[in-house]
């Protein structure tokens, strides 16, 4: 049984979807955190919805969810080594008879007496070159560097690669390396700690950010080897050549403790984590850096090129390809759209005119602004060609490169492809001397020398074997998919599958199972995309499609949607998300100086604001005859009309681009006839002219809109081609879903559609415009639901009432005898009058239908009003329910036990439960000084610290510049003591977790456990530190009271249940009750917070519901919901364990 607020769902309800639905068609609209989904029948709509989930990516940054635990593992793995390492080293040191327990380096050295003569590790270091050490001294000497052993760099390449980046932190290592090493060789200092203790007698290690102090491995390496010398000299018997060997190894810096380190991932262990071809799945993906590869980018990228020549768009031709195919090569660095330009021209080639599809070409740029030339972009860039020649030439090696590159660009690619795979497989220069030695490399000592500074680490998705059977049909022009589809055993992914061929009533998982690590293996036979954020919304619309198979039956049809954005990283989406702010910025103020200009008072109509700002574009003048239009006739019934360059009949282009404003004359005149048809281009006439003339010197016009105008060719073949763009979305992830969905979904065995159909974005948004029904997005998450409906309406016999319809539109007011471009035939006004003379709606009450389905949460007033269309069957309305949004809850019980800081706490507060906090003097303002520790202690140093403060507004970043550091003051108030950076501040009470002898803030809380007890609720947070201890807690939120203080759980208390985020609550209080989904638990007040169920912002921020107090509330109760948003009580639950 299923409850909507009182309203009950009967099974014979939910029986009767299945009975006599007719032909169903279902719409889905996929984004990122959302799947908007309709079923239309064939004249009603049967039942539409959303599913929400959150976005596979984070919502700052936009990374991969799996970075920050992946980022933390490796560091506990490293942090783990070096305690292993140096475990083994305290065990070594007590086998020689250094130390007497292997726990000594855990406790603080004596150093009393040698504090005195300001000694230090760092002395003990400069000491043992001149004197004999104790054995304990010797011992912590070689533990100190075998702790602190210095940066080293894992190849010469590596380290080369960190020179040409200063910004970056392994630039800032590089730069202070080198500088230690100057210092070294300039000052003559016998040890690394020598030179550290004379130069920066303050401080020896490294600050944050600042590398001034860094040391290399070898030249502590070096210091070692230094010392065992002097002190077999001075007569140490710890100082043993077995211990050295043991310590340092055979000198290879490999072997030995100091220098024990876990080998790059490379060779055989990196083979093993690669993955194989697309299409020969026997062999390993190729390199990127190899020629193969390269040259299969540049071909892509050359054979996709599209020029606007004339307004006619088109690839390049034979010869004009033939001039670019070695351009890239010839180039000392990137080819850019402009040198290609100039070569062409150069060559004769195109005029000057041409311009290239899919740049940002600027349109009504003011005088003073300097647009940036969008073809300085780089068509093609080929980094390892580069790298590899600019290295070999610069090695003296130029002869061998030019050789090598010969054959390649010769149709011998083998050596440069072999050198590539060495150079990406192998990391170690060792491995690498190695590989290169079995190449046959002219003048090979040299060369192998050269090549040791360089490495690549990326692969493509195809073998080599696979390429070279692709790339010698991409030499002759054809596309990487046509390429592919011309090899038989290969075929391209709309090829993988004859349509109807294996398939299931319900749409398979992507994957097929579990390896032995519990990790998800995709299925082969699928070319899944690898996108997180793609997979899971495309997942999550396979959910959906199932469910609604499974309430409703197999669909005739399937019409889909997606997000322009969905495959987009977040700092592209952000950058799209600011142009459009920018363009909604720029448009309001467009209508604000429209309604100044027109005395227009209220809402300015966007039929009225269009043609204001095609008049601006234009200068005011009719787009096809360019006779001057007088600006206060605009509105003037019959004067001008907003007219589709190239007809909308013929080519569905609804675009800005595509649209004019003209004379209402020579709107009717043109008919569905293109500007060249229309104005005599085929004859050159001087209308054409003139024509082409204003629209080349039009600088407004963005080059997509010229392109549209000045077109010539758009007979019934381009013309095709066109409609098909501007109807269906051909993006790769589309391609996918829409092949995906018809190899394996089965249609009704009535249904005569063969394909699923994905619209673009632009053909739904006309028809929401056309159909009356307004999209605000920030409102709720209901317009999801709204673009699933307008996606099911666009069916193949809408797009044929559309067209003729606009046809209609085009030809109705033409003189008798006028020819229609389209059909041939001689237009007859009267022939029209047969044709709809309004606008197609799927059915007449369509608009009215969906705005009621969307909006009406009451069950009564919904089916009353349903009633009235007189569509909906007793059954079918005994099946209605209003809309409500399903969201995917997240169950989990893994994340991060406790946030990174760990602050301390001194005997003195634990009792309070107060910590302290290291922080730096930039981030103080004049507030924080009241809590910094023992006042009385340091009372100098922060009436320093105020001052400063003060001198700069309480802006801790100006006043403590690195520039002008603070000093500690003497006990006379000078500042000659050492520079402070930091101080620490008192935390009065802080809840979390005990760490190494602080206190961690709680991280992740994964559930609330819900308890009763004479008639109250308790609430038990469990966080993920519970889970990791498997231990439950025990106590209940006590509002504003310690932890130590709350409810303890017995016996006495009954479990109701857990909430985890996104579970679904109903909560009746005395006042009010609430229906939402669970957010998140405030564990000083006990309130719990809950999203309403569609986000809807006049409910609270970003709609929220918040501080809902749930002790003593009437009832508290979960339910369970579907993917489709059916809602069902939930079954008793006992309370899980943490496993």
């Amino acid at each position: 049984m299923n409850y909507y607020n009182g309203f009950i769902i009967t099974e014979n309800a939910m029986a009767s979807k299945h009975e006599n639905l007719g032909a169903l068609t279902f719409g889905l609209d996929i984004g990122i955190a959302s799947v908007g989904w309709a079923v239309l029948g064939e004249n009603r709509i049967i039942d539409l919805g959303v599913r929400c989930f959150d976005k596979a990516e984070t919502a700052k940054e936009g990374e991969s969810l799996n970075l920050a635990r992946r980022t933390a593992r490796l560091l506990r793995r490293r942090l783990r080594r070096r305690a292993w390492r140096l475990t083994k080293l305290a065990r070594l040191l007590k086998r020689e008879g250094l130390i007497a327990d292997t726990n000594v380096f855990q406790k603080p050295f004596n150093l009393k007496d040698a504090n005195e003569k300001g000694l230090s590790f760092w002395q003990l270091r400069v000491d043992a070159l001149d004197r004999k050490l104790s054995a304990e001294e010797w011992a912590r000497v070689i533990y100190h560097l075998c702790k602190h052993r210095g940066f080293h760099w894992i190849s010469r390449a590596e380290e080369k690669a960190a020179e040409g980046d200063s910004k970056s932190e392994g630039g800032k290592v590089k730069q202070g390396l080198a500088g230690t090493k100057k210092l070294m060789q300039e000052k003559n200092y016998r040890t690394a700690a020598e030179m550290v203790l004379t130069e920066f007698p303050e401080a020896q290690r490294n600050k944050q950010g600042d590398y001034s102090k860094a040391l290399s491995r070898i030249l502590l390496g070096d210091e070692m080897t230094q010392l065992f010398k002097h002190q077999r000299e001075l007569g140490n018997p710890h100082a043993t050549e077995k211990l050295e060997a043991a310590i340092l190894g055979n000198g290879d810096h490999k072997s030995g403790l100091f220098w024990a380190q876990n080998p790059a991932l490379a060779g055989n262990d990196l083979l093993k984590m690669l993955g194989h071809c697309t299409f020969e799945k026997a062999e390993y993906r190729v390199p990127k850096a190899s020629f193969t590869a390269e040259r299969h980018v540049w071909l892509t990228r050359l054979n996709n090129l599209r020029i606007v020549v004339d307004g006619t768009t088109r690839p390049l031709n034979e010869a004009e390809r033939h001039l670019a195919l070695l351009m890239p090569y010839q180039q000392a660095g990137d080819l850019t759209y402009k040198q290609l330009r100039t070569a062409l021209t150069k060559a004769g080639y195109l005029p000057e005119s041409f311009r290239y599809t899919g740049l940002a070409y600027a349109s009504g740029q003011k005088a003073d602004e300097k647009a940036k030339d969008p073809e300085s972009a780089p068509l093609v860039k080929l980094p390892a060609w580069h790298e590899l020649r600019k290295t070999l030439e610069k090695k003296e090696l130029a002869s061998e490169w030019q050789k090598i590159s010969s054959d390649a660009l010769d149709g011998k690619p083998q050596l440069l492809d072999q050198i590539a795979w060495v150079l990406s497989v192998y990391k170690d220069d060792t491995e690498v001397e190695a590989e290169l030695c079995k190449l046959n490399l002219p003048n090979a000592e040299k060369m192998i020398d050269a090549l040791l500074d360089i490495r690549f680490d990326k692969f493509s998705n195809l073998s080599l074997k696979a390429l070279r059977q692709i790339v010698p049909l991409m030499e002759q022009g054809q596309r990487y998919d046509e390429a592919v589809a011309n090899i038989p055993e290969y075929g391209h992914h709309s090829q993988l599958h004859e349509v109807g061929a294996g398939e299931h009533k319900y749409l398979p998982p992507f994957y097929k199972e579990r390896d032995k690590t519990g990790r998800m293996v995709f299925n082969d036979d699928m070319d899944i995309p690898r996108n997180p954020v793609v997979l899971r919304a495309l997942n999550q619309a396979r959910k959906v499609v199932n469910a609604l198979i499974k309430e409703y039956g197999s669909p005739h049809e399937v019409h889909i949607e997606m997000a322009r954005d969905l495959s987009r990283p977040l700092d592209e989406r952000r950058d799209v998300e600011k142009l459009q702010k920018e363009f909604r910025d720029r448009n309001e103020k467009d209508k604000a100086l429209f309604a100044q200009d027109f005395n227009i008072v209220g809402a300015v109509k966007g039929k009225e604001f269009e043609k204001y700002q095609l008049y601006r574009e234009q200068q005011g003048k009719c787009a096809y005859s360019i006779e001057p239009m007088d600006i206060h006739r605009l509105f003037e019934q019959g004067y001008v009309e907003i007219d589709h360059a190239l007809p909308y009949s013929r080519s569905f282009d609804d675009s800005k681009n595509n649209r004019v404003l003209v004379l209402a004359k020579e709107n009717r005149d043109k008919g569905n006839r293109t500007p060249f048809e229309y104005l005599g281009g085929k004859d050159n006439s001087e209308r054409w002219r003139q024509f082409v003339a204003f629209v080349e010197g039009n600088k407004s016009y963005r080059l997509a809109k010229r392109s549209r105008l000045l077109r010539k060719d758009f007979g019934k073949d381009e013309a095709k081609g066109f409609r098909e763009r501007n109807l269906n979305d051909t993006r790769y992830i589309c391609r996918f879903f829409k092949n995906y969905v018809e190899q394996y979904l089965q249609l009704h065995e009535d249904s005569d559609a063969k394909r699923c159909v994905v619209l673009s974005g632009q053909m739904t948004s006309f028809l929401r415009a056309r159909w009356g029904l307004v999209k605000v997005r920030g409102d709720s998450d209901r317009h999801h639901a709204l673009d699933g409906a307008i996606v099911a309406a666009c069916s193949h016999s809408m797009v044929k009432r559309l067209s003729d319809y606009s046809r209609r539109k085009e030809l109705e007011q033409v003189r008798a005898g006028f020819v229609d471009v389209d059909t041939g035939e001689i237009v007859n006004p009267a022939m029209f009058q047969q044709v709809q003379e309004h606008f197609p709606n799927p059915w007449p009450h369509f608009r009215d239908e969906v705005k009621l389905r969307l909006n009406v949460d009451d069950p009564a007033l919904l089916h009353s009003e349903m009633n009235r269309f007189g569509t909906y069957s007793p059954e079918a309305l005994k099946a209605l329910r209003p809309l409500f949004i399903s969201r995917a809850p997240q169950r989990r019980n893994s994340g991060a036990a406790h946030k990174d800081t760990i602050y301390a706490q001194p005997e003195r507060l634990v009792a309070q439960g107060g910590v302290t906090q290291k922080v730096p003097l930039t981030s103080l303002t004049l507030k924080d000084l009241d809590k910094l520790i023992d006042p009385h202690r340091n009372e100098k140093l922060y009436s320093a610290i105020r001052i400063r403060l003060e001198q700069h507004g309480g802006k801790g970043d100006k006043a403590f510049p690195a520039s002008n550091p603070l000093r500690k003051p003497d006990s006379e108030g000078n500042p000659t003591g050492p520079i402070v950076r930091g101080v620490t501040m008192v935390i009065d009470k802080l809840s979390g977790i005990p760490i190494r002898g602080g206190i961690a803030k709680n991280d992740s809380m994964v559930r609330v456990d819900v308890f009763t007890k004479a008639g109250k609720f308790h609430l038990v947070p469990v966080y993920v530190h519970h889970a990791v201890a498997k231990v439950l807690p025990n106590r209940a939120v006590v509002a504003y009271k310690d932890e130590t203080e709350w409810t303890l759980i017995d016996d006495g208390f009954d479990f109701c249940f857990s909430m985890y985020p996104n579970d679904l609550l109903r909560i009746k209080l005395r006042n009010a009750s609430h229906l939402g989904y669970y957010a998140s638990c405030n564990r000083s007040t006990g309130a719990i917070n809950l999203w309403s169920h569609d986000r809807n912002q006049q409910v609270g921020k970003d709609g929220m519901i918040e501080s809902i107090g749930v002790k003593t509330a009437l009832n508290v109760e979960k339910l369970n919901i579907d993917v489709l948003g059916n809602r069902y009580p939930a079954p008793p639950e006992k309370r899980r364990d943490l496993a």
